[in-house]
């Protein structure tokens, strides 16, 4: 099966094809992103890159995208290529939210109308302010910020192209993320606290975080685990929140990564709200998908498999 995947510099997108590629003797993979590839890349998909062709292709190029598609004729697309919410960024250039998010996805909809099947990554950021402290498919949308508003505004594009179209679509609403691969890019600037402690881990030193952090909460997921949702989602449509199910303290979070790593001071690295746990900070259910046959493994192992990833790559964190 010939698959076309966007955002290849990304972590769980990274993560989703190599998984994918060890797995499925029959698949292979264009993987699209805005850069070239680098050597920690390369290096990410070295036992699997004889199935797997990168292509340097600006989503927001539109007849870049078109002839793309159409040399691929793919089967599967995933679009996962986007640009993530972090406060500068947003302040900057909040019209790049609009461009990458919505636009690119409404290119490559355009171009892949005869695919066989369509899977959009979005994320839980669409629940926004929401009052709900645990949102399901069904809890309404309310983005309050531009990579929420865009991520919504790209979901509804692609209900309407599968609909016009008769494309088969599947939307995918990842909660909040870590684990490997993940780094500072162009489209990512804001690292995930699990991020924040493997590094401190590896490094040998501690991570500051305020006071009031240790009193929040999340819902964390593995790209690992969100690899082996994605795969399944290939065969069925409908929108799917992909996530832990589970309200986490940062202090349980920490304590899965050495109870010694972390050091609260007033002036921090590192900074989390208490009461922001609702909305697109919810409990994110993942029942729809767990019907699906899609089932979580545990916190405590996935954070153990990304500390071991993370200790045999070190220079990942201190580059």
């Amino acid at each position: 099966m010939r698959y076309l995947v966007t955002g290849t510099g990304g972590f769980v997108m990274s993560v989703f094809i190599e998984r994918l590629l060890r797995d499925d003797p029959d698949a292979t993979v264009t993987g699209v992103d805005l850069h070239s590839t680098d050597a920690v890349l390369e290096g990410h998909f070295r036992e699997v890159r004889d199935r797997l062709r990168l292509a340097t292709v600006d989503v927001r190029d539109a007849p870049a995208v078109r002839d793309l598609v159409r040399s691929v004729s793919p089967d599967v697309v995933v679009h996962g290529a986007t640009v993530t919410h972090d406060p500068v960024s947003e302040r900057e250039n909040p019209g790049r939210f609009l461009d990458v998010n919505v636009l690119g996805t409404a290119h490559l909809l355009e171009a892949a109308r005869d695919a066989r099947r369509f899977i959009l990554v979005s994320s839980a950021a669409v629940y926004g302010d929401s009052p709900e402290r645990v949102v399901t498919e069904e809890t309404p949308p309310s983005p309050d910020e531009m990579y929420g508003i865009s991520k919504w505004a790209a979901e509804r594009a692609a209900l309407r192209y599968s609909e016009l179209f008769d494309l088969p679509l599947s939307i995918v609403r990842l909660t909040k993320m870590f684990g490997p691969m993940e780094r500072p890019t162009l489209g990512r600037r804001a690292m995930s606290l699990p991020y924040h402690l493997a590094a401190a881990l590896v490094g040998g030193r501690k991570l500051t975080v305020t006071e009031r952090t240790m009193r929040a909460t999340g819902d964390w997921l593995s790209a690992t685990e969100a690899a082996e949702a994605l795969r399944l989602l290939v065969d069925v449509s409908g929108v799917y929140n992909v996530a832990s199910g589970v309200r986490t303290t940062v202090p349980e979070l920490v304590s899965l990564f050495g109870e010694d790593v972390v050091e609260v001071a007033e002036a921090a690295a590192f900074d989390m709200a208490p009461d922001e746990d609702h909305g697109k900070n919810a409990v994110v259910s993942p029942e729809r998908v767990a019907e699906a046959g899609w089932r979580c493994g545990p916190l405590p192992a996935q954070v153990a498999n990304y500390v071991e990833w993370a200790e045999r790559n070190r220079d990942f964190f201190t580059a």
